[in-house]
């Protein structure tokens, strides 16, 4: 922007010069000399101590041509960009000094309170852009502390997800043991006691044996009990992602499921609900789709999350809140994310079951 207000007003001078008077080469001297300051200043070295040069400059070509008054402006203007208002001044009186009492006065006036207030706006314009950029770099680097904070936290959650697994074996070994271990043995040393009795006194031999097996059977009940109570819902995590896609009013959604659900990890499930929820959003928005395809897989080695639907895509993908969010997810369980936008949007996340495991190639097909 500056140096075009210097280019429009030293295209002033020089028309003017041109059209009111004779060109000399002083006039074409002078006109170099400034060109050159103003392109050093703009290009390489923007210092004030050239800006006092061009003043002074100004001044000796007012003394040979008062048209040369109009350089006052562009020093006005660098002065009150620099917001060093003393300069401002002082280039204002040498004006008021050189063209006291000449009828272009209030010209040269002009030109310098229109310079300065052009200065004023794109210094303004300047300071604003430099604290944008000022904020998004905070902005930049207290996401990046957030990234670390989340990583670190999932993995203190993984540290904590091991020792609640720990526990909860012990505890239901503990179980086992202490409601049907000591059973198991009684009814040991029972049939031991009826084999040996089986010759001598058959009758409570098989009352023995009898006593064995309603013991047995309470113990293979109390068993079956207890492995019900430790085995999750088999369509908990299914029936969580059927709502999600049956309450979706937009157009028909097509859900296919396969794998083992009861050994999804519950990071994966809230990856996957939150992924499919924004991927849903997103086509209701965009897509004008008629049907979406969403199919999960879930083995024991990655969980893949794959959706597709058929609306008008996009030549080029511009990454919002919304994809940026399910890309950062699926970077913190150590996944990929693949989007397309030909043919309709396509999403492809792929989340491994431990870190690194190398399963991407295989994973990533549609």
């Amino acid at each position: 922007m500056s140096h075009w207000v210097k280019a429009v007003l030293l295209s002033y001078l020089a028309i003017e010069l041109v059209i009111e008077r004779q060109l000399s080469y002083e006039h074409v001297a002078i006109l170099l000399a400034v060109v050159a300051i103003t392109i050093c200043k703009e290009r390489f070295v923007d210092s004030v101590y050239l800006t006092i040069v061009l003043l002074l400059l100004a001044c000796a070509a007012a003394t040979v041509d008062l048209l040369f008054a109009v350089l006052f402006a562009v020093v006005c203007y660098d002065f009150m960009l620099g917001r060093r208002v003393v300069g401002v001044a002082a280039s204002v009186a040498c004006t008021f000094l050189m063209a006291a009492g000449d009828p272009d006065l209030p010209v040269y006036l002009s030109w310098i309170g229109l310079s300065c207030l052009l200065a004023y706006v794109v210094g303004k314009g300047r300071e604003d852009q430099i604290r944008f950029n000022d904020t998004l770099d905070n902005e930049r680097r207290l996401r990046y502390e957030l990234e670390r904070a989340k990583a670190a936290l999932l993995h203190s959650s993984k540290e904590i997800a091991g020792i609640a697994e720990v526990k909860e074996r012990n505890r239901i070994a503990r179980d086992i043991h202490d409601s049907i271990g000591h059973s198991i043995a009684g009814i040991l040393m029972q049939l031991q006691a009826a084999y040996k009795l089986h010759d001598s006194d058959e009758t409570r031999s098989m009352e023995i044996v009898r006593k064995s097996i309603d013991g047995l059977a309470e113990s293979v009940d109390i068993l079956r009990k207890t492995v019900h109570n430790i085995k999750p819902s088999e369509n908990l995590g299914a029936e969580y992602i059927r709502n999600i896609a049956d309450n979706y009013g937009f157009c028909p959604v097509e859900l296919k499921l396969s794998g083992d659900y009861n050994s999804i990890p519950a990071a994966h499930l809230e990856l996957i609900s939150t992924n499919m929820k924004e991927a849903l959003t997103n086509a209701a928005r965009y897509s004008q789709a008629t049907k979406v395809d969403i199919a999960i897989d879930a083995n024991e080695r990655y969980t893949r999350l794959y959706i597709k639907d058929n609306g008008v895509g996009c030549p080029a993908i511009k990454e919002g809140l919304g994809l940026s969010g399910m890309k950062e997810r699926v970077r913190n369980l150590g996944g990929t994310i693949t989007v397309s936008a030909n043919d309709g949007f396509l999403i492809v996340c792929v989340i491994p079951r431990q870190e690194g495991s190398g399963l991407f190639e295989s994973a990533n097909r549609g």
